[in-house]
């Protein structure tokens, strides 16, 4: 079905309302296109930055997109399909009704595989990621703050090392900036050349979202923190902490909910030996330090 193709029921390896129930199998399979072994895979489902939480509404918009129609929250096909219901779910998605929030239902508005669930997918201009920034950035600090993690206090004022915010797939699509405090900014300017961060080095990276008609509305804060040695060996030593939009932390290393940042970790220590595990902003977007 065009808006199922996983729904034959002869298919191995596939279930009609589990288009990724071939998480075991490596590489792509034509039931699972998240199956790719690569844990950065922004579609991979145990990706908790792209998934997120429902997107939070806010006053700020990117006004050349502002009343453009975008894409239905519950139909991914709803451009394509003459028969998608305006309202509610796909009907040409036997699994949306029955169980709206499976993990793997495309109408999941925190479904990963969902490019238009998050609100994340629009892409803007350089010029209106600055203003969508400049809009939300005060509203993204009071929010974050709510959670009570003093180690990130007053990031917005530690040294940025982005010259605009830039869509990460990574992390949802979402626009994003990079913060370092002052024990790590040194290092962490020198990027590829970093070599190991000092300990105390704190990461801060804040996030938003732009929906299909313009909507900007806040994302998580991603946080890595360069921890003791013994801290913890599978992560190298750093903490992740993933706060979101409305003040909770989502999960951190160490602590509560870290079974919920694992995917970070895996993500990131692959770098561990050339640099630090740490990814950095594609060079067009970066500061001269």
């Amino acid at each position: 079905h065009p808006c199922n193709p996983c729904a034959a029921k002869k298919m191995k390896g596939c279930h009609p309302c589990n288009p990724c129930a071939a998480k075991k199998m490596k590489g792509c399979h034509p039931c699972n296109p998240c199956a790719a072994a690569n844990p950065c895979n922004p579609c991979n489902p145990c990706n908790p930055c792209a998934a997120g939480g429902a997107a939070m509404a806010s006053a700020c918009f990117v006004p050349r997109l502002k009343g453009a129609g975008g894409c239905h929250p519950c139909n991914p096909c709803a451009a394509k399909n003459p028969c998608a219901a305006k309202k509610g779910c796909n009907p040409c998605n036997p699994c949306a009704a029955a169980n709206p929030c499976s993990p793997c239902n495309p109408c999941n508005p925190c479904n990963p595989c969902n490019p238009c669930a998050a609100g994340g997918a629009a892409e803007i201009t350089d010029a209106e990621a600055g203003d969508a920034y400049a809009c939300i950035k005060e509203a993204l600090a009071a929010a974050y703050a709510k959670a009570g993690v003093a180690s990130v206090n007053g990031y917005q004022g530690w040294p940025s090392f982005n010259t605009v915010a830039y869509q990460s797939a990574t992390h949802g699509g979402r626009y994003v900036n990079n913060y370092a405090n002052a024990t790590g900014a040194e290092a962490y300017g020198r990027f590829e050349d970093v070599g190991k961060m000092p300990v105390g080095s704190v990461l801060a990276k804040d996030s938003f979202a732009v929906a299909g008609n313009g909507a900007v509305s806040p994302g998580p804060l991603f946080v890595m923190e360069k921890m003791p040695a013994g801290f913890n060996s599978g992560s190298d030593d750093w903490k992740y902490t993933m706060i979101m939009p409305n003040g909770s932390v989502y999960g951190t290393t160490n602590g509560e909910g870290s079974a919920r940042v694992q995917f970070c970790v895996d993500c990131h220590v692959p770098l561990a030996d050339m640099q630090d595990s740490l990814y950095f902003m594609p060079e067009k977007y970066r500061k001269n330090q």
